[in-house]
């Protein structure tokens, strides 16, 4: 295993929780080093390295410091937050990664012959201390949620660690419950089989049922008390049909993917076919005020009740980030939704949200996604919180992003979850309680081929019990 940072303690205040940490990465690549160590879990997986013997050793094994879906699920019971002090030698310039790789003291793979932890040998951890001059590092302040997760360390302490930061969960006090648990499904289904592929889910306005349908054309309806089957049918020559609800009923609509053919619809209740007014549009806000039409450009087109289209033109700026350019946007009606009280509408083009008043059609703000390109995009009832598939270093993911802050909550890969194995479609029902995420699977010969897929159920609402004995407070 191989070192990526070298750690050191520099100061210690039980009573206030606190520790400062020094962390210098000691691993580098032609052009490339390990990342700053900003996320919370890396904290705790360097803290629990030295705990054997001490209360966070009690409690924290092992196994849980390696599993990557633990640490992330669990660091928030035990680091409450984390601060960068101060930033060292970054970013570096691929000469100055290169003269570190020509240092055989301490460019790429240094002392590896030596003890990881405190019984390096003074020259060795004279080395360790001369690295944090001239390599990227960075000072943080933590502050823990009990001083028990810090009282086996001291200042001075000082070890190299193959441990590296990933991606805790970050609920604000009094959020968890709002929150998606995309780590504990509770219901895992499969509509189609292996022959056909999901393709668009979305639930009933009153949330009782979650229509699927298929890239072939079929349709399922789940009744979303326990996850029974409801309704089956198949539109045939439907391919890759459109899905509606009608606004305020039970009865679902699919239209050909291309409007050649007449619309079909469904009752959910009674399980029959029945006439419906017809459904414009690919996407429509809860009331059906607003529906979304293709237009070119980076654009939507909003359809008036007369079928006409207004054009709410994006400013281009997802083109490109930082100055550089950005991601190819993806087809942005899969990347449209509406806030509950049809205020806003966030559009995903490339890797950002555009957040859109779509009364007037004016940007209200651009939301980043950190070089993630959206796949699908949804939002909470009350519209604080936006669900977002998308695909990073070729990782595909769902996280959950806060509105207001634009901070991520949550994330996880669904699945197995390497590109080109899946794909994400995204539904939040109505009265807040699920989030379904659509699996495509497809296999790559000669050309893409379907494999089926699965819908996953998560429930809103993560846990809020720590997974420890709470300590009862002094009589």
């Amino acid at each position: 295993m191989t070192d990526l940072y070298g750690v050191r303690v520099l100061a210690v205040d039980l009573p206030r929780r606190r520790i400062r940490l020094r962390t210098t990465v000691i691993y580098y690549d032609r052009g490339s080093h390990a990342p700053l160590t900003d996320d919370a879990s890396f904290f705790l997986r360097v803290f629990g390295e030295r705990a054997d013997g001490a209360p966070l050793g009690d409690v924290l094994t092992q196994d849980q410091r390696l599993d990557e879906t633990w640490v992330d699920a669990h660091t928030r019971f035990f680091v409450e937050s984390v601060e960068r002090v101060a930033t060292r030698h970054h970013p570096l310039t691929d000469e100055e990664v290169d003269e570190l790789l020509d240092d055989e003291d301490r460019g790429g793979f240094p002392w590896e012959e030596q003890p990881r932890f405190g019984e390096m040998t003074p020259e060795a951890a004279a080395d360790l201390v001369l690295s944090e001059e001239t390599n990227v590092g960075a000072d943080y302040d933590v502050v823990v949620t009990d001083p028990r997760w810090i009282e086996h360390l001291t200042a001075g302490d000082w070890w190299r660690t193959a441990s590296y930061p990933t991606h805790a969960d970050r609920p604000l006090a009094g959020e968890a419950g709002a929150i998606p648990d995309l780590r504990r499904p509770a219901a895992v289904l499969t509509p189609f089989g292996g022959d056909d592929e999901p393709r668009h889910l979305a639930f009933s306005d009153d949330s009782r049922f979650l229509a699927v349908t298929s890239e072939e054309g079929e349709l399922v309806v789940y009744e979303t008390a326990g996850w029974r089957e409801r309704l089956r049918a198949r539109a045939d020559d439907y391919v890759s049909p459109w899905l509606m609800w009608v606004p305020g009923e039970p009865v679902v609509t699919l239209r050909h993917h291309e409007d050649l053919r007449p619309q079909v619809a469904y009752d959910a209740v009674r399980d029959t076919p029945v006439e419906a007014p017809p459904q414009s549009g690919r996407l429509r806000s809860p009331t059906g005020r607003y529906r979304t039409e293709w237009v070119s450009g980076p654009a939507v087109g909003l359809l008036s009740p007369a079928g006409e289209t207004r054009v709410v033109a994006l400013d281009g700026s997802g083109d490109e980030e930082d100055g550089e350019p950005g991601p190819v946007a993806p087809d942005p009606y899969e990347a449209v939704a509406f806030s509950a009280d049809e205020s806003r509408m966030f559009v995903g083009r490339g890797s950002r949200v555009y957040v859109v008043d779509p009364a007037d059609g004016r940007i209200l703000e651009v939301i980043g996604n950190e070089g993630i390109e959206i796949r699908s995009l949804r939002v909470s009832p009350g519209g604080d919180h936006l669900a977002i598939s998308g695909e990073s270093a070729g990782r595909l993911e769902v996280l959950i992003r806060r509105v207001g802050d634009h901070r991520v909550v949550t994330r996880h890969a669904i699945g197995r979850g390497w590109y080109p194995l899946q794909s994400y479609e995204l539904a939040w029902s109505p009265d807040g309680r699920w989030l379904a995420a659509g699996v495509r699977s497809v296999e790559v010969k000669d050309d893409w081929e379907a494999k089926g897929g699965e819908t996953h159920l998560f429930p809103v609402g993560l846990s809020t019990q720590p997974p420890y004995p709470v300590r009862q407070p002094p009589e």
